[in-house]
């Protein structure tokens, strides 16, 4: 079984060596704070949110590496099956910026620890109806397309951006309402959402 904490640690600590090794260190690279959003809206089954923060470094002219954390709100309702949840991500990736200095288009990749908590009613409505809370943790990757352009100034820039993913190698825990245990599982899949981000560089 993939173990997602050991993967999620290797992958942070490398950001961080890459970050803030002599040779980059060196080179007196650029640093970006970015804080961004995406949203799904009530588009069949699901509707969904995730708040992002990032420090973001860049290696040499079109190279970056980032960390970040993430803020999860969603829920998925099928007139059936209805499962409510949040969960907080940490990760990091890299991104390559084809003009170089953190602008113009990029295309870039990432994979982030997520831990996630829901509610779910099954046969909603109905005399079967029954509920419980149900708890993941998993390893979400994911890929982006997006162009960073300034606005007025070289130190604040927007970034509007499609990005695509799914969670694997999911640990799902499910309990129902009257403390027994369940086998259901978080509907957390594969997605492709759009965000956009508000970049200050320093």
């Amino acid at each position: 079984m993939l173990d997602s904490r050991k993967l999620s640690s290797g992958l942070l600590t490398g950001c961080l060596l890459a970050v803030f090794s002599p040779a980059v260190l060196a080179q007196g690279a650029s640093n970006s704070v970015n804080l961004a959003v995406a949203a799904i809206p009530k588009i069949g089954d699901l509707r969904a949110s995730v708040v992002m923060a990032e420090y973001e470094r860049l290696l040499g002219q079109k190279l970056t590496v980032y960390a970040r954390g993430s803020s999860l709100k969603y829920k998925w309702d099928n007139d059936v099956y209805v499962e409510d949840g949040k969960g907080t991500g940490l990760g990091g990736g890299v991104r390559f910026f084809l003009q170089g200095g953190m602008k113009g288009f990029y295309v870039g990749g990432g994979l982030s620890y997520f831990k996630s908590k829901w509610d779910w009613t099954d046969d909603t409505g109905t005399a079967f109806q029954t509920a419980g809370k149900g708890e993941t943790k998993s390893i979400q990757w994911g890929a982006e397309i997006g162009y960073r352009f300034n606005l007025g100034s070289k130190a604040v820039s927007l970034t509007p951006a499609i990005n695509l993913g799914s969670w694997l190698g999911a640990d799902d825990t499910c309990t129902n309402a009257n403390g027994t245990t369940c086998s259901k599982e978080s509907e957390l899949g594969f997605y492709v959402v759009p965000s956009v981000a508000l970049n200050i560089v320093f």
